[in-house]
């Protein structure tokens, strides 16, 4: 654990340009989805937009199959007993656009002053575009984005420092990086660098503003980690009788 905790975190971005990202282009690969519930032990899963009742949101969390892989392989990495917790992986898109409508909302909410397009810019931080462009998928759409946390051997989530989903200047990646030391603020840091190593050194890229948000093969992991191209455009679970 300390060989992670120990390392700060530098991201590859300090700004994030979504016309750059979505200008990626895609050599689309033929991979299915497949379940993220199926190895208990190294993951739980806790599918926050279905508890929550959101539009299109499923039961159960898919991603890629390498990405399943990938996650297996990051999973390995934490301390004994340890274990993912996995909020959100592919993202219907009638779930996108009510979390995208949702942001908009809570921008409009806390900046009564802003106009149409700073209200758009502002939801952007938080919430991708929902698009159905396939040179332009929304992130999570591809199967290719993840969002997790992780739970110690008693089931605890890790403290860090801001909660999932969190709109305020706490959800960005690096922010108790450069926060003053105390006690909180030092345990915080640990943990995320914690959940940042052990995802990128398995291959993953992290969404800058959002500690729990992570990649693999879509434009964003494209961009984040200087390849040509994506390999991961917009999918759909398989459901034989839908």
């Amino acid at each position: 654990m300390l060989e992670f905790t120990g390392i700060a975190i530098e991201t590859p971005l300090q700004t994030w340009h979504w016309d750059d990202i979505r200008a990626t282009p895609i050599k689309a690969v033929a991979e299915p989805l497949v379940s993220l519930s199926y190895l208990p032990e190294k993951m739980v899963i806790s599918p926050q937009y279905f508890i929550q009742q959101l539009p299109g949101a499923k039961a159960d969390l898919f991603a890629r199959e390498t990405v399943q892989r990938k996650l297996n392989e990051a999973a390995d990495l934490l301390p004994y007993g340890y274990k993912f917790v996995i909020f959100d992986a592919w993202r219907d898109m009638a779930t996108q656009q009510a979390l995208f409508d949702q942001m908009r909302a809570f921008v409009k909410r806390d900046h009564p002053d802003f106009d149409d397009q700073q209200v758009t810019q502002a939801a952007l931080r938080i919430v991708a575009l929902p698009s159905t462009n396939p040179a332009k998928p929304s992130p999570h759409n591809t199967g290719g984005s993840i969002d997790l946390s992780i739970v110690d051997e008693k089931g605890r989530l890790l403290p860090m420092g801001s909660p999932f989903d969190d709109i305020s200047e706490r959800a960005r990646t690096d922010y108790y990086e450069k926060a003053p030391d105390s006690d909180d603020a030092i345990t915080y840091r640990e943990n995320r660098r914690l959940l940042y190593h052990v995802m990128t050194q398995a291959g993953f890229t992290n969404y800058i503003e959002e500690w729990w948000h992570f990649d693999y093969g879509n434009q964003n992991w494209a961009t984040v980690s200087k390849r040509d191209f994506a390999v991961y455009g917009a999918t759909k679970p398989d459901f034989p009788w839908i």
